[in-house]
């Protein structure tokens, strides 16, 4: 699966104390952030089914 690398604008104080919580469960940020991504289009998907059967 090719990567695509893209710049993203977070807030300095909340990177660091997610690096903070994050290092010492050995998570990176751009794997909880790819996560994250599937969880919501996951969701997405979900709904839009649901509003599909429902008509």
């Amino acid at each position: 699966m090719a990567m695509e690398r893209v710049n993203i604008t977070v807030d300095p104080e909340k990177l660091n104390e997610f690096y903070r919580f994050a290092a010492k469960k050995g998570i990176k940020f751009s794997t909880w952030v790819q996560a994250k991504m599937d969880e919501f289009i996951e969701e997405e998907k979900m709904i839009e089914e649901y509003r599909k059967s429902k008509k």
